[in-house]
């Protein structure tokens, strides 16, 4: 593929700013964190920061009537105590992207997040529904590390589906490997290439940017 998918994506793919408000820093369950007017659209429970309490993974999503919704993903941990009580540890408005464009696919329409004792995952996928054959699906690994969720994995999944020529893309940023592969589908070939990270920056979940637009 001579041109990257998100060139293409990233004009149908800008985050919509100002949609939240503010979230409350503490709430006695999850669901009391969702916005007014948005809803809840996926929570998992699971220890993700390793101190033995049950914490909450939550998706939530805004109303909207074309295009793609803006989306909230955030991480709310258990504080130790005797009364149930939630802090707002980490989130991120523009992860996920959006956009008003009755083009864009929505990335989370095959999408998942995932939650487990001290991680969690988040995978989505850019397809534009009109102008390119390309898609892409991406996948984000986070580990609880010095305070915060930290991204220690990236894999993209690039496919051209008029050739079904493909490229990905695997970066282990606790090691800094890289893996590069470029192939086909249809043929069942490809070419690997492995590197090293030039810088690895170790970006807290809290601080990425669009995946439209995002450069390990």
């Amino acid at each position: 593929m001579k041109t990257h998918l998100v060139a293409m994506l990233v004009a149908l793919a800008m985050p919509l700013a100002g949609q939240t408000g503010s979230l409350p820093r503490l709430a006695s369950s999850p669901e009391q964190f969702v916005p007014p007017g948005w809803t809840l659209e996926k929570k998992h429970l699971a220890d993700l920061n390793g101190d033995g309490l049950q914490d909450a993974l939550l998706l939530m999503k805004a109303p909207q009537t074309g295009g793609t919704p803006p989306r909230i993903l955030a991480v709310a941990l258990r504080r130790k105590g005797p009364a149930t009580e939630f802090e707002l540890a980490e989130l991120n408005e523009k992860l996920i992207p959006n956009s008003p464009d009755d083009r864009m696919e929505d990335p989370m329409a095959d999408g998942e997040i995932t939650a487990k004792r001290g991680a969690f995952s988040v995978k989505l996928s850019l397809l534009a529904g009109a102008g390119s054959a390309r898609t892409a699906t991406m996948r984000y690994g986070f580990r609880y590390q010095n305070g915060c969720f930290r991204l220690i994995g990236y894999d993209r999944f690039e496919t051209d589906r008029a050739t079904l020529d493909t490229l990905d893309l695997s970066i282990n940023f606790l090691t800094g490997d890289v893996v590069r592969r470029k192939g086909n589908a249809e043929a069942n070939t490809a070419t690997k290439q492995r590197e090293k990270l030039r810088a690895n920056l170790r970006r807290c979940f809290r601080d990425l940017d669009s995946a439209a637009t995002f450069t390990p």
